[in-house]
């Protein structure tokens, strides 16, 4: 269990003025230490899975908010973690044009989003032996936006300070010599190489406009030989009524086997709106079978969200993340 207490980041100058009081989180979460391949990379990774309530600071535009989270902690140096995660959430108080009052909820559009936290926390120990080594401190952001699928989409984002108690303590997993040389002698090569992808996304323009559709494809060039990390570079083309645009873009990979975050930046070649020169991605790529990925991309301009795409990518080497050292 965990309770902190924080702010409404004013990230938007008309989110200031809808600030009443400070933010409370309350969480209910279940972890444990982590299994299989791609923990044998990490020092003492964990994931788990979190439901939490959050009182926003900003009662009668935001309200209430309840999210549903899957989660990583990453060991930094003993029981420091880096937390990332990301699920669904659900805003209480939503932009609606048929009212005066909903129309002055200018923050978020829709009341079922996407969400996200990242943070740091101090851990509770996995075999606790004195009452305070069932504490944990945790530094949180979490965030909610609809990656503007609907308008308005300004998104929130809530800092917290908390602290957590854990009620079910587990023994570690031992490894004994012999079971860490088995895992060593089938741990798989990164996947690197070309790929081809091809998304489709969907967007509003403005809170009174009709959705569109927006096309997608490229080619994408993995390089590393890390298993934690990697690098990106690739060329993308877009479509969207009337609009065409092409660029070039690069970044890095977070790998965890059969689950890959990019996180890019990229230029555009042939402008796909006057107003901007480039864009950031974030692409979760999830293994499928074989050299077939698929892929949820969030393209932006800046912190602005464009538009999320569903797609898929193959790699023609047919190179998986589960194949045995190369």
């Amino acid at each position: 269990m965990e309770y902190g207490t924080g702010f409404l980041v004013p990230h938007r100058a008309v989110i200031q003025r809808l600030i009443d009081g400070h933010a409370q989180r309350v969480a209910c979460s279940w972890n444990q230490k982590s299994r299989g391949i791609w923990s044998a990379h990490r020092h003492s990774p964990r994931w788990g899975a979190s439901l939490q309530w959050t009182a926003t600071g900003a009662s009668d535009h935001i309200g209430s908010q309840i999210t549903a989270l899957s989660h990583v902690d990453l060991g930094v140096y003993g029981r420091l973690h880096c937390r990332l995660g990301g699920g669904l959430g659900w805003t209480q108080k939503r932009w609606d044009a048929l009212s005066t009052e909903g129309r002055e909820r200018v923050v978020i559009g829709s009341a079922i989003n996407g969400a996200a936290q990242i943070g740091l926390s101090l851990l509770p120990l996995s075999a606790p032996a004195r009452w305070h080594e069932h504490l944990g401190l945790h530094l949180r952001l979490d965030h909610q936006s609809n990656a503007s699928f609907t308008q308005p989409n300004l998104g929130t984002n809530v800092v917290t300070f908390g602290l957590s108690a854990q009620l079910l303590p587990t023994a570690p997993r031992r490894i004994t010599p012999d079971t860490m040389r088995a895992v060593l002698s089938v741990l798989p090569a990164p996947v690197r190489g070309g790929l081809l992808f091809v998304g489709i996304g969907r967007r509003q323009p403005a809170p009174l406009d009709p959705r569109e559709n927006v096309v997608e494809c490229g080619y994408e060039y993995r390089i590393g030989g890390r298993a934690t990390f990697g690098l990106v570079a690739g060329a993308m083309m877009m479509w969207r009524p009337a609009h065409f645009g092409s660029s070039l873009h690069g970044g890095f990979q977070l790998r965890f086997t059969g689950v890959q975050v990019d996180l890019l930046h990229g230029r555009y070649l042939q402008r796909w709106q006057a107003e901007e020169g480039h864009y950031n991605r974030v692409v979760l790529n999830v293994h499928v079978s074989g050299g077939w990925w698929s892929r949820l991309a969030l393209h932006t301009h800046g912190f602005r969200a464009h538009h999320p795409a569903l797609g898929i990518a193959w790699l023609p080497s047919n190179a998986h993340p589960r194949h045995p050292l190369r």
